[in-house]
């Protein structure tokens, strides 16, 4: 059949088989579309993959917990992998200061730490920019100062933002920081002297679940179950091209709409480098990570740390068997930025298992991404082309809000 027949036409063509691209790909076949998923690599699931090796249920993408404070995406999720197929946990996430281990978040827990560091942290916090009424920063570094003080930033915020981000926090613009609680002074000094913590003031993600076999895969695969005939592998989108009827990919597929589910700046080039909107594109950045498995055996309930400390490569180590109960026991991995991963590195003297490295892990929040990615979207959408999801939108989403991102949109149709 030759090329833009009609059996190559589409109402909707959907880059990327992420969550965010199979959610759509779904609600809009429920609304009678017809509907073709490109994904360039082999597999779907983008990020929320997860590979069995030697026992271990390992997230090749990174953390991934399942959560949300969407009523309908809980109901989503569990019309096609029920609840009772997911384990339910109170989170146990730890912070590494130095020697000391304490519980997540820090402004809540700064009691667990000895005395004297109780005193240090206490005072910056006491005098930070905030409570003393200076104006609001504009870039993350200072803002974050201002925020929390000091001490925090310095031995916590600041180091593990490099570390995780892989550019300098001064580089990094505020808008994102919504999701950090104003730190009241009064509750910290409580919080000391009662020793104790309130867990309802946890910024996000007090409980969660978590799949009893498969990973975190498996609500990728429960999600995808039928929709897999109208998702094409192997189809990285090289040319997108706009003409009388819409669009058309690759000088193959035709469709009136097109919705982008993955990083704009790997389009550019096949949207032909409109220069209108180079810099705009040159703003769109993420960064990659190194997935890397570890057996270590471990007696503790923690499903993950952060780790500050600018001397060790991961910023991240989770405790698998914790959470996922059908991965064998001692598995241990780590999340590390590709600018710090080094080939041969141990944990604690035990050898690498595997490792595996995504394409894009997080977006970047550079200062202007928010305006530039705003510039893409309004460009484009009049045009037929979207962008939805954690890359489309070029937010620093979780699987949840992505999933709900792919419904309002749908919604609006």
């Amino acid at each position: 059949m030759a090329k833009g027949d009609l059996e190559n036409r589409y109402d909707y063509v959907v880059i990327g088989a992420g969550i965010t691209g199979i959610t759509l790909c779904k609600l809009l076949r429920e609304k009678g579309k017809k509907v073709l998923c490109l994904e360039k690599k082999s597999n779907i699931g983008g990020l929320c993959r997860t590979k069995m090796i030697d026992g271990h249920t390992l997230d090749i993408g990174g953390g991934h917990f399942f959560h949300t404070k969407y009523q309908q995406v809980f109901d989503f999720v569990f019309k096609f992998l029920p609840e009772k197929d997911f384990n339910y946990f109170d989170r146990v996430s730890k912070i590494l200061l130095g020697q000391e281990t304490i519980d997540y978040p820090i402004e809540s827990n700064i009691w667990q730490l000895p005395m004297n560091q109780q005193i240090e942290y206490i005072i910056s916090v006491i005098c930070n920019g905030e409570q003393s009424g200076r104006p609001e920063p504009t870039n993350y570094e200072e803002w974050i100062r201002w925020k929390l003080g000091d001490k925090i930033c310095d031995e916590y915020m600041i180091p593990y933002n490099q570390k995780l981000w892989g550019v300098e926090p001064c580089e990094m613009d505020i808008d994102w920081l919504y999701k950090i609680p104003r730190v009241d002074v009064k509750e910290v000094l409580q919080y000391c002297l009662e020793r104790r913590q309130d867990v309802t003031k946890f910024p996000a993600h007090i409980h969660f679940y978590y799949p009893k076999k498969g990973g975190f895969q498996a609500i990728i695969d429960a999600l995808a179950k039928d929709e897999l005939p109208y998702i094409k592998c192997d189809e990285k989108v090289e040319k997108l091209v706009q003409n009388e009827s819409g669009w058309l990919l690759n000088n193959y597929y035709t469709t009136e709409y097109v919705i982008n589910t993955t990083p704009w700046c790997d389009l550019y080039e096949a949207l032909g480098s409109p220069i209108t909107l180079k810099e705009d594109f040159e703003k769109i950045k993420y960064n990659r990570i190194v997935i890397s498995l570890y057996k270590k055996k471990y007696d503790i309930d923690w499903h993950w740390r952060y780790i500050p400390d600018i001397n060790c490569p991961h910023h991240r180590e989770f405790y698998i068997a914790n959470y996922a109960k059908d991965s064998a026991p001692d598995g241990v991995y780590v999340e590390t930025n590709t600018n710090r991963f080094e080939a041969g590195n141990t944990l604690d003297g035990h050898p690498l298992v595997a490792d595996f490295t995504t394409d894009a892990a997080y977006p970047i929040p550079v200062i202007g991404h928010a305006k530039a990615i705003k510039n893409i979207l309004d460009y484009y959408r009049p045009k037929g082309l979207y962008g939805v999801g954690r890359w489309g939108q070029h937010e620093y989403q979780n699987a949840d809000v992505s999933i709900y991102e792919a419904m309002k949109f749908v919604e609006q149709i």
